[in-house]
């Protein structure tokens, strides 16, 4: 039997999920983050079998779990104490009715949930929706693996091979990297031998593109430390900031960078030595209006036109254009090699 993250939905794999990590060290830092904010109401987004809601409701917050699976909110139901909370069946869009607006003073995401949020305009859906829930001066907090650690590089069946609850053994194998989005399986042998398989990916998005996705969707973020294997973020709900103005810097075939002002006087820069394809996606990244794009894109690349570029994409291609930026940048990097050969001749 095989499935996409079928530890979610198989009702086997959900009773054993939380052996996986049956001393999370994040547990005990929720629970004493939402007593030190005071937070009299918490939104768990992505509760899964539903340990930190009920940990915080029988310390007295008022709780609102959400998750997409069936099967993980069953079992989370019938958790002692698990009457105490509001299960919620669902993902982040359900957060766009009215009853949910300024209603809770935090709201987690556990478990790096945001790296199962693949899509990237679901997470930035995610964020504003979350944005919107919140009471001004809420508080968000979600991990993320920083793609600096690599960590994807130990799962292999030598590193990963063990027994969880019940006798279930578990590794993990056939890791693939694209991009920032890793794909790998992990093997489930159940005791009467029957093997379950399930295919899973997680998008292992950079510290500077979260800070920004949470800028922009009205949240500033408290220091923390960007070079931990596992990145912390913990947020305030604020006003969303405004781009001011933008101004791109850079020659090819070195690449570009651009700086954008934003309306908080912050002055933000993209990454180094991107091509105007690249740079435009960046750009859009931050939410720069996209006459200011054109403004300084246009002209860059005499064969490539920003506006055309935009027109020809489309809601339901982001996979695509994807794929297409990822050949546009190898074929740049050929063309220089090629260049440097030829200028050494």
């Amino acid at each position: 039997m095989t499935g996409t993250f079928a530890e979610f939905i198989d009702p086997r794999l959900v009773a054993v999920y939380d052996s996986w990590d049956p001393d999370r060290p994040d547990i005990p830092f929720l629970i004493d983050l939402a007593s030190h904010v005071n937070a009299a109401s918490v939104l768990d987004l992505g509760c899964g079998t539903g340990l930190l809601a009920v940990e915080l409701a029988k310390r007295g917050h008022r709780v609102t779990a959400i998750d997409p699976s069936t099967a993980m909110l069953d079992f989370a139901r019938n958790r002692p104490d698990g009457d105490q909370v509001r299960w919620v069946h669902g993902d982040a869009t359900v957060l766009r009715d009215p009853e949910f607006d300024g209603q809770f003073d935090l709201a987690v995401l556990s478990g790096h949930v945001v790296q199962i949020i693949t899509d990237d305009r679901a997470l930035i859906a995610t964020l504003a929706a979350l944005r919107k829930a919140l009471r001004p001066g809420g508080r968000l907090t979600f991990d993320s693996r920083n793609p600096a650690a690599r960590c994807w590089t130990q799962w292999t069946p030598a590193a990963t091979r063990r027994t969880l609850a019940s006798g279930v053994q578990v590794w993990s194998q056939d890791t693939e990297v694209s991009g920032d989005l890793v794909t790998y399986d992990i093997h489930y042998l159940l005791p009467g031998g029957e093997e379950l398989v399930s295919h899973n990916e997680l998008r292992f998005r950079s510290y500077a593109w979260l800070i920004h996705a949470l800028a922009d969707a009205g949240f500033h973020v408290d220091p923390m430390d960007s070079g931990a294997p596992d990145l912390y973020f913990l947020a305030t709900a604020a006003t969303p900031r405004r781009v001011l103005d933008v101004r791109v810097h850079g020659t090819s075939p070195a690449g570009y960078f651009a700086t954008v002002a934003y309306d908080t006087s912050e002055l933000v820069e993209s990454p180094f030595g991107m091509s105007p394809p690249q740079l435009l996606v960046e750009l859009l990244k931050m939410k720069v209006p996209v006459e200011l794009i054109y403004r300084e894109l246009e002209g860059l690349d005499p064969d490539w036109d920003p506006r055309e570029e935009l027109r020809q994409r489309s809601e339901t291609d982001m996979e695509e254009w994807r794929r297409r930026d990822r050949e546009l940048r190898e074929q740049r990097k050929r063309e220089f090699r090629e260049g440097l050969g030829g200028s050494a001749g």
